[in-house]
């Protein structure tokens, strides 16, 4: 962790993108359902009423990727991240004023933004720019900050809205984002290595290895012009629908199949605990296996996660089923920023990886309706199931098409 005797300040940059995750990611994407009961009831809305925002929110994070991709190399990124963070900030405090439909819809466009350009493209992009070696790693540490983030703030929040209500739990949450992460933005984060009069870790290494062309790579432009990158594109998209699906209708498949209360407690505390863990397993053995054979393990997780699901109703699979979920997760997080650089190369890599986040993005987005379509056949949860096993071999066919069609591109150790 050290260069020449001092802490690499590229760790600083890996512990604020952690932060960012917890307190921007978190509460936006991992939080809805504790509010979904309390403000439904006030308010009089329905549950699928009030879940539109979470639509609109995924749709607007799709667009602005790219946007925020754009953005991130044309401003300084103090005023980039500044904005990006008071943006959600505010969407929270007006949810806490909100009465009607329309303001949590309009207010979802703000989160939409927030959650892209606040949160998925600079955690990734930074990373990438400050980690040739251990970018795994340290891709793994920096995104596991939305397991944590759920782990303490989910205790929190339910406790604020439980003793004061969800109104004033949204202003909390509004004011946290923005007193703990501008400062860190503003004093902390630099966009590349050089901004420090620094190159990234183990730069050195790759001028002398194989990973030489690392250095450089495919512009947006070639890039797009590949099968590799839409194959990529695809797997992410279908990658989405596996991991949020059972995300969304856990805890009513867990009632379909008769579990216990305690049981369900016990998945959904586990399965914070393992997203975390996932993400650092996953981050580490990309940085020390051969990329094939992570891609296999990762989507081995999901179709293993379903299998225990199935007798989920029981102790020892529901615990296996929460275990191996934190796995399959990664393929919407930790993979799509590892192999954006590992098949293409770092150069324009904020564009590329922005169009590759919209993917991430959609695949939130359609899970509900595709999802509701295929449980709407026989209104049971067990094709839903079958189906996102089918979906796991897919989703991993997809990922090995993209590595092996990858384009080629020559080294170029002064382009940084």
């Amino acid at each position: 962790m050290k260069k020449d005797g001092k802490i690499f300040y590229g760790w600083w940059i890996v512990v604020t993108t952690f932060l960012i995750m917890a307190f921007i990611y978190t509460p936006i994407v991992n939080l809805v359902s504790l509010f979904i009961l309390p403000l439904t009831k006030e308010l009089g809305f329905s549950s699928s009423q009030f879940m539109l925002y979470f639509t609109i929110m995924a749709f607007v994070s799709m667009i602005i990727s790219p946007i925020a991709g754009k953005l991130m190399k044309k401003m300084d990124i103090r005023v980039y991240l500044t904005l990006f963070i008071l943006i959600p900030a505010l969407a929270f405090v007006g949810f806490s004023f909100s009465t009607k439909l329309i303001h949590f819809y309009l207010l979802a466009i703000l989160m939409g933004a927030g959650l892209a350009g606040g949160a998925i493209i600079p955690s990734s992009v930074l990373i990438t720019n400050w980690f040739n070696e251990k970018r795994g790693l340290c891709l793994g540490i920096a995104l596991s900050g939305s397991g944590f983030g759920g782990v303490i703030l989910s205790p929190m929040v339910n406790w604020l809205i439980t003793t004061y209500g969800w109104r004033l739990t949204y202003l909390v949450l509004g004011i946290l984002i923005a007193a703990i992460l501008i400062p860190l933005a503003v004093c902390i984060i630099k966009l590349h290595p050089s901004d420090k009069g620094l190159m990234p870790l183990g730069y050195e290494k790759a001028l002398t290895s194989t990973q030489k062309n690392r250095l450089t790579g495919t512009t947006q432009g070639e890039a797009l012009k590949s099968i590799s990158f839409w194959t990529l594109c695809l797997a992410i998209l279908v990658g989405g629908i596996v991991v949020n699906c059972m995300l969304i209708y856990l805890a009513p498949y867990l009632a379909e199949i008769g579990t216990t209360a305690k049981t369900a407690a016990l998945l959904l505390a586990l399965s914070s605990a393992m997203v975390i863990a996932g993400k650092l397993l996953v981050g580490k053995l990309f940085d020390k296996m051969e990329l094939t054979t992570t891609l296999l393990i990762i989507s081995a997780g999901s179709l293993v996660s379903f299998l225990c699901l199935m007798k989920a109703n029981i102790v020892v699979p529901a615990v296996l089923y929460a275990i191996f979920s934190g796995i399959g997760a990664t393929a919407v997080t930790v993979a799509p920023a590892y192999m954006t650089a590992a098949l293409y190369g770092e150069r324009e890599y904020e564009e590329k990886y922005s169009v590759v986040a919209i993917f991430i993005s959609l695949g939130a987005a359609i899970t509900p309706m595709v999802s509701g379509v295929i449980y709407n056949i026989h209104h049971s949860y067990g094709l839903v199931l079958n189906t996102l096993i089918v979906l796991s071999i897919v989703q991993f066919a997809l990922f090995f098409i993209a590595n092996k069609t990858k384009p080629t591109f020559a080294s170029n150790p002064d382009i940084v």
